[in-house]
């Protein structure tokens, strides 16, 4: 049964997390790393007031062969980075593992990471990993990928969020309420209400959209 962790490291045990920190003042996130080869190409959103510097600062760094600005959305621009090299111990952990990372986000001090494994022994092996590269690793979660019939794993910050959105018209076309106002009325920020309601929703999807999770077509019923 497949896994998903969440776990966070020092930001100064994270070369990307570090060079990214230096030119931005708020929360940086990567997303969707895709294998080329040998390569890792990650595209990383920063907010749209920190872009020029973060923009100044990866083209000067050593760590970076190729960068390119593809995206605005709302507060947040989204750019297209090669990577030179092995980008840190914590991702080369992940790979040598036989994990995929589903999404990274940090500041100046710390950076959370989620990743997915096949099994309980690839995270394992992750672990081993990391304690061997020296690699100050803090597991936060741990989530098995839902079976047939079992519901998803939702976190409780998560579930109030959706139930929020779903119950205030979020999710209606129009919307009945912006997310700055849903926000404001759940007490947190704009951010955090955003990647609960991202996280939330991909453990539903990932619960339906699966290819191994039988369809209703198959006399089932929807999780």
């Amino acid at each position: 049964m497949s896994a998903v962790i969440q776990f966070s490291v020092p930001t100064a045990q994270f070369p990307i997390g570090e060079a990214l920190a230096a030119s931005s003042d708020g929360p940086v996130r990567l997303e969707t790393l895709v294998p080329t080869g040998d390569a890792v190409v990650p595209y990383l959103w920063v907010p749209t007031d920190d872009a020029g510097r973060v923009e100044g600062t990866l083209a000067d760094s050593l760590l970076v062969e190729q960068l390119t600005a593809v995206d605005e959305v709302g507060e947040e621009t989204l750019f297209r980075v090669r990577w030179t090299g092995v980008m840190s111990s914590v991702i080369e952990a992940i790979r040598e593992s036989g994990g995929a990372l589903l999404e990274a986000s940090g500041t100046d001090t710390v950076w959370t990471f989620r990743a997915r494994f096949d099994d309980h022994t690839d995270v394992s092996t992750f672990n081993q990993w990391c304690v061997d590269a020296g690699v100050s690793l803090t597991l936060e979660e741990l989530h098995r990928s839902p079976q047939d019939g079992v519901p998803p794993t939702l976190t409780d910050p998560q579930r109030e969020a959706l139930l929020a959105a779903l119950e205030a018209g979020y999710y209606d076309v129009p919307r009945a309420v912006t997310l700055g106002a849903l926000a404001d009325r759940l007490g947190i920020s704009d951010t955090a209400l955003s990647q609960r309601l991202r996280r939330g929703t991909r453990t539903l999807l990932s619960s339906t959209l699966d290819d191994d999770t039988p369809s209703p077509a198959d006399g089932d019923d929807e999780h």
